[in-house]
């Protein structure tokens, strides 16, 4: 007998059957499955709720909504031998995509119920755990322009994403440290991933392996407003590259220090906005320290 709780965002998958109790009780056996359901109201709430599944001796906790709700449950069973399950309802489905897991309600579930199990690796960022990245500068600007935004759409994200291209200005130094090099830049932005997809199907780290036991770190330095959209025009053709101010690397960790003239600074953590003071980071990796049921081959 399985014991599996699904922690279920009630926001995230409009337009898709409710996941209840009474719902799941059509693909699962009760005399092989033991279902629980708890619905998180606010932001850090299925944090507390997985603690309690976990107290309650669950064996598979299930992830219901998008990224931001995959983290707060994926972080609690880092290190843990309790399999995390994702039944992906957000709109950008970052982690979700990368590990083929389908959008498909009833797809998904099977999933569950088949348990082929994947080791992945685990961000760090000064001790908290991102899953799929960590953003800095024009990546963080266009989060908080869709954070901004009531509907979370892939027409939403491509105007934030223009309001930043008006609106971002290069006006913070960092001291990158990779491999014992350091490096001063004020940069166009800086993106750390753990995945080869972001939200959308769309991605930076095309190179990126779940469980290499290294993070990719994309760093463009400053860039004009002309040369972002031209940028933007070679991501597209997966030209990146060819600009002089494009930088990408494997890495088991990195420090940066940021100085910001403003009290606060923002960054984008697995899809969700954060905010803190002008602070030291140190990223690095935990390799394959998260038990995740996947359809990876």
């Amino acid at each position: 007998m399985k014991t599996i709780h699904f922690i279920v965002n009630p926001i995230a998958g409009k337009g898709k059957p409710r996941i209840t109790k009474h719902y799941l009780s059509a693909f699962f056996e009760k005399d092989d499955f033991t279902i629980v359901v708890k619905h998180s109201d606010y932001k850090g709430h299925a944090t507390l709720l997985v603690q309690q599944s976990i107290s309650e001796n669950a064996e598979i906790i299930v992830a219901c909504g998008g990224d931001g709700t995959i983290n707060e449950v994926a972080s609690c069973l880092v290190n843990s031998r309790i399999l995390l399950g994702i039944i992906p309802l957000g709109s950008g489905n970052g982690l979700a995509r990368n590990l083929k897991i389908p959008k498909d309600l009833k797809k998904a579930i099977q999933l569950i119920i088949d348990q082929k199990v994947t080791p992945i690796d685990v961000g760090s960022i000064n001790g908290e755990y991102f899953f799929s990245n960590i953003g800095f500068g024009f990546a963080a600007n266009t989060i908080s322009n869709f954070e901004s935004t009531s509907k979370r759409r892939l027409i939403t994200y491509l105007r934030a994403t223009l309001q930043s291209v008006r609106s971002f200005k290069n006006d913070t130094e960092y001291t990158i440290e990779i491999n014992g090099k350091a490096a001063i830049l004020n940069p166009f932005l800086v993106f750390v991933s753990n995945t080869n997809i972001m939200g959308y199907n769309f991605s930076m780290t095309r190179k990126a392996i779940l469980n290499d036991g290294l993070l990719d770190i994309v760093i463009i330095d400053r860039l004009n407003k002309s040369k972002i959209l031209y940028l933007a025009f070679l991501f597209l053709l997966r030209c990146e590259h060819k600009i002089k101010e494009y930088s990408y690397q494997k890495v088991e960790n990195v420090t940066m220090k940021i100085e910001n003239k403003d009290t606060e600074l923002i960054f984008e953590k697995d899809g969700e906005l954060r905010r803190t003071n002008p602070v030291v980071f140190h990223l690095e990796v935990l390799k394959e320290s998260l038990n995740v049921i996947a359809a990876l081959d």
